[in-house]
């Protein structure tokens, strides 16, 4: 850094040496984060240092390191930093080191007058020999402490190059190493806001605003720790339990989608509380707790008997009233989560793009309106449900009107509607079921392909690769077959194999004629006349030939005839290595086809109209009540 710095008159440069004389201690206040630098922030660093105590050309005598910025505290002779923790801690390991190299009549001299430092969420921490497994600031110490080490043994080979290392750190000498020492006056209006810390973290290592959020409670609870107050340790107990809660995949994947960049998952809970919809930035949460804690410390110097105003709520008149409605929040999310109805109707709802906060309000004034025309009558699950069910339903309508249930079957491959259609029969399936959960978790962690249940109609595979491995899954399916017809495709199959693996190239015309066999051999059931035939090969975009299933499954068996497909899934099933939708699993196992009067269900090989028939009878029973709802609604108007 340039020496020819012009100060205002708060700053002052100051060695690091002038550090070392025992009467600094330093206090990291909860509101901070703690120490999070890298590997390569501490080599930086080193480097840095190395460079300026070594280089003759260097025209300056000092270098300076970013401002640390203090304000004294009440008690103890010690200062609180409001900002350059990092770099404080940094250089305390760094310094711990130096010391150690020295003489003995030196470490004697210099081990008493170090700083030291107490992290007010961490006061336990060892700066001398911190275990990585004890929290994440010992992890993070840990590393920089081997980082440091590791570089001093490096540096053993060139002694004066250390030596002036040393200097330039520990001793009063011409060319040092300094801070830019920033003490702010205890009565300072900026002590009474978290601002001048948001304002010197600009361009550093970045707070998110749920940590921005934070510290504005702590703060708060900090300046009013009397009496029967909640502490600020307690908050902070509260809030790693909501924090540790948003960390567990089944809980945030049941109430995220996961898509909008969120800062940090809990984050989600404070955009629900402050109203936060999709049109506002990123940060409109932590600017509106923002100007409540203004609002707050502008009430206790003015002593007005003003009212906080907010959009989002005409019951929060303090911190108080605020940290209260961030723990009614979250232990509702929780109880959704914990119920088997919210957990799948709002889950699904969640999937399909709706947020937690648009799910809450629609309920409320669904209370409101029955509350309005019924007054005498009280509210049930039964009708949490079907208000649920009429928030699905939105999207569900063409030209702005209700899809019809009958409809369902009319659905084609490109539809929008099918992918929502068939997430809704798998979430409604896992729901009446009661013995397993929908894991919206692993859902959501994967891509998804609406995939043909029966091959289409014509071959889709163009690479070379692609055509070869259909081929050799064709022959192997090919193999479980026990007559006459198969084993004749099976040596065609072969042909094909070894003409195209000779010639390195796939001759098209015959790959897509014997695609059209295949096709053929298993989509045609004996006893289907041609008719029948005909109108299930029209039909193979219809919902009733259709399933959800992950994209990498897809891609391994795309084109594929159904009996290889269900040789998949089951392989898979049977592993446990992948998420196979419940419905999707059933359909390739054939649970949707009746045991008792189907020969279909005995068939492992073809999916074909009986499989279809009973498959959408299924889906049907599913969903035809979820449909209905806007049916019983309408009419409700009406009358």
């Amino acid at each position: 850094m340039a020496e020819n710095i012009i100060f205002d008159k708060n700053f002052a440069p100051m060695p690091i040496a002038e550090l070392l004389d025992g009467k600094h201690h330093f206090v990291i206040p909860s509101f901070q984060r703690g120490y999070r630098w890298e590997e390569k922030q501490v080599t930086d660093l080193l480097e840095d240092i190395k460079q300026f105590a070594n280089d003759d050309n260097v025209k300056s005598d000092s270098y300076f390191l970013q401002p640390v910025v203090v304000k004294a505290c009440k008690y103890d002779d010690a200062y609180e930093v409001l900002d350059g923790q990092q770099r404080l801690t940094t250089m305390l390991l760094l310094l711990k080191r130096l010391i150690k190299r020295l003489g003995e009549d030196e470490r004697e001299m210099y081990q008493p007058s170090l700083y030291n430092m107490t992290y007010t969420n961490r006061p336990q921490l060892d700066f001398d020999d911190p275990n990585a497994a004890d929290n994440i600031d010992s992890y993070y110490l840990s590393e920089a402490k081997r980082v440091i080490d590791d570089w001093f043994k490096e540096q053993t080979k060139n002694k004066q190059n250390l030596n002036n290392f040393t200097g330039s750190l520990l001793y009063n000498q011409k060319r040092q190493v300094k801070i830019i020492w920033y003490a702010v006056d205890e009565d300072s209006e900026d002590l009474v806001s978290i601002n001048i810390f948001n304002r010197l973290n600009k361009g550093k290592i970045s707070l998110t605003s749920s940590e921005l959020i934070k510290a504005l409670f702590i703060m708060d609870y900090d300046l009013r720790a009397k009496g029967d107050k909640l502490p600020a340790e307690q908050l902070s107990m509260e809030w790693n339990e909501m924090e540790r809660k948003f960390q567990d995949d089944n809980f945030w994947y049941f109430i995220s989608d996961d898509n909008r960049g969120t800062q940090t998952r809990i984050d989600v809970l404070f955009d629900f509380v402050t109203c936060c919809d999709e049109e506002k930035d990123a940060d409109y949460s932590y600017r509106e707790f923002q100007k409540l804690y203004d609002f707050c410390r502008d009430q206790e110097r003015n002593k007005t008997d003003e009212q906080f105003v907010s959009d989002w709520s005409n019951d929060i008149h303090n911190m108080q009233d605020a940290w209260k409605q961030v723990r009614k929040t979250f232990d509702r999310l929780v109880a959704w989560y914990e119920d088997n109805l919210y957990y799948h109707y709002v889950g699904y709802l969640v999937a399909i793009g709706f947020t937690p906060l648009q799910i809450y309000n629609h309920l409320e004034n669904e209370k409101r309106v029955r509350k309005l025309l019924k007054p005498t009558e009280e509210w049930t699950i039964e009708d949490t449900k079907v208000s649920l069910r009429k928030k699905m339903m939105e999207r569900f309508k063409q030209d702005n009107k209700f899809i019809k249930k009958d409809a369902i079957d009319e659905f084609e491959y490109k539809s929008e509607y099918v992918p929502r259609v068939l997430l809704l029969f798998n979430v409604e399936c896992c729901r009446k079921g009661q013995n397993v959960r929908f894991a919206f978790d692993k859902y959501k962690k994967e891509n998804w392909d609406v995939e043909h249940v029966d091959s289409q109609n014509e071959a889709t595979l163009q690479e070379y690769d692609d055509r070869m491995r259909w081929l050799r899954n064709v022959k192997f399916v090919l193999g479980m077959e026990h007559n006459d017809r198969a084993k004749e495709l099976a040596k065609e199959c072969q042909a094909h194999i070894d003409e195209f693996t000779e010639r390195t190239k796939v001759n098209v015309d015959k790959y897509k004629a014997f695609y059209q066999n295949i096709n053929k051999f298993y989509s045609a059931e004996s006893g289907e006349n041609d008719s029948e035939v005909d109108l299930t090969t029209k039909k193979k975009d219809y919902l009733s030939n259709l399933t959800l299933l992950d994209s990498a499954t897809n891609r391994e068996y795309k084109d594929a005839p159904f009996a290889y497909k269900r040789y998949c899934i089951v392989k898979y099933d049977r592993k446990g290595d992948r998420f196979i939708p419940l419905c999707t699993r059933n359909l390739f196992l054939k649970y949707f086809t009746d045991s008792d009067n189907e020969s279909s269900y005995l068939d492992n090989m073809r999916w074909n109209s009986t499989d279809r028939k009973g498959y959408m009878n299924a889906i049907h029973e599913a969903v035809d009540p979820i449909f209905d709802s806007v049916i019983v609604e309408e009419k409700e108007e009406l009358s």
